[in-house]
């Protein structure tokens, strides 16, 4: 640690030599560990503020001294020890400090989250914050450096001071978006929504969600944010999110992140806000099902097991089961109505694969061997007689054939499991 400063990199005169009683303080910083060096500042019962005006500049203890202070834990601190050295060097920073530029407030705000909770939260202290925050604070918390600052004040902020905070950070539309997309910016900004407590805040900002919520929708780290408004707010707040992602179903459920973002609202969504999502995904059913993103929008419904749903599906796709099947994102799509719809539903798909002229090929390729297989899984009695028999029969064609013969080897293993138990 250095024990001066010069002038020419300090913002104060440069100062007198330390009185002789405080410079074995000063002294034996490099050389006593940080917790002998807070309790030997403590103990000794030193005037700090002699020696914040007498030793040391600004410069010097701004950062560094913070930290070793406060990374300590004393075994007891005095009732005057808000007049300690790191307490009066972040009071006195932001108190003779009036920064405007984005750089300034940045440097200013590190020194934030060393400040002790009680320093913090004192009215002259916290307006001053404010004063700054007004015009940075969209900055500040994509900042890796100041993230952790932002969090602090979040923690020390009154019902009212969080009210002004979320609209400094809310008001300007172009901004928000563009926090919710960063990396440090989104966290932070999810930790905002868990420190809202009155209904008027959380109206707020699931309002402000809404309104850039398909943009979000499209971003991996904007999908986290509507995520966790999801998991933090009573579904009769969040249904103004889900019926706007219900209004873009298609753009949304096309994009890689979007995707996702609408399988989560499909998971919290209820009542009629769910069901209205789920009609837009199956009124698009034939659309989506042959996207590669899209096909998981269908998956998911399917995946529900609602035998009306699953129905409506299959009757927007009838006569391309064939085509379907042989197709990479599809086939997922025709699998997942194999197995979770109705048995007479799962019948007709069956069977208007087996009357094809094209069903050998679909059966030696490489995705629609796994619907056959899928379809050999889910069919019984008559149906299951039916197209085994059709399997066996293309023997000669199947059974040297690399995809053919998985299919074939399903049909022989389960032939031979009922004649054992017969």
């Amino acid at each position: 640690m250095e024990k001066c400063v010069s002038a020419s990199s300090s913002p104060y005169p440069s100062p007198p030599p330390p009185p002789p009683e405080i410079k074995h303080v000063v002294d034996s910083a490099e050389s006593t560990p940080k917790e002998g060096f807070f309790s030997s500042l403590i103990q000794s019962h030193t005037n700090f503020d002699s020696l914040w005006k007498n030793s040391i500049s600004v410069d010097a203890l701004s950062c560094s001294m913070a930290r070793l202070c406060f990374t300590a834990t004393p075994p007891s601190i005095p009732p005057n020890c808000s007049t300690a050295l790191c307490c009066h060097c972040s009071a006195q920073f932001l108190q003779h400090h009036t920064s405007s530029t984005l750089q300034d407030v940045k440097a200013q705000f590190i020194s934030v989250a060393q400040m002790p909770r009680q320093q913090l939260g004192k009215p002259e202290v916290m307006e001053k914050i404010f004063s700054q925050l007004k015009d940075h604070i969209c900055d500040l918390m994509m900042d890796q450096h100041c993230d952790l600052s932002i969090l602090v004040i979040f923690q020390a902020s009154t019902v009212h001071q969080m009210t002004r905070i979320l609209h400094l950070v809310i008001q300007n539309q172009h901004k928000l978006k563009e926090v919710c997309m960063h990396n440090h910016g989104s966290l932070v900004f999810q930790k905002l929504l868990e420190h809202l407590k009155t209904p008027d805040q959380i109206s707020a900002a699931v309002f402000a969600v809404k309104r850039i919520c398909v943009r979000l929708s499209k971003n991996i780290n904007g999908g986290h944010v509507i995520h966790h408004c999801l998991k933090l707010f009573s579904p009769a707040l969040t249904t103004f999110i889900i019926d706007e992602v219900a209004e873009n179903c298609v753009e949304i459920a096309t994009d890689k992140s979007g995707c996702s973002t609408l399988q989560k609202c499909l998971h919290h969504a209820k009542d009629n806000t769910m069901k209205r999502l789920i009609q837009e995904i199956v009124s698009h059913a034939s659309l989506l099902t042959e996207h590669p993103f899209g096909n998981y929008a269908v998956q998911y419904v399917a995946k529900m097991k609602i035998p009306s749903v699953n129905a409506e599906i299959m009757l927007q796709l009838q006569g391309r089961y064939a085509q379907l099947s042989t197709n990479k994102h599809a086939s997922n799509v025709v699998e997942h109505l194999l197995e979770f719809s109705e048995e007479k539903d799962a019948a007709n798909i069956i069977q208007e694969l087996m009357y094809t002229q094209n069903f050998l090929r679909i059966i030696q390729d490489p995705y629609g061997n796994y619907v056959v297989q899928r379809a050999l899984q889910n069919c019984k009695g008559s149906v299951y007689k039916m197209l085994s028999t059709i399997i066996l029969l293309n023997y000669p064609y199947l059974h040297t054939h690399p995809y053919g013969k998985r299919v074939l080897t399903f049909v022989q293993r389960r032939k031979n499991y009922e004649q054992r138990h017969i």
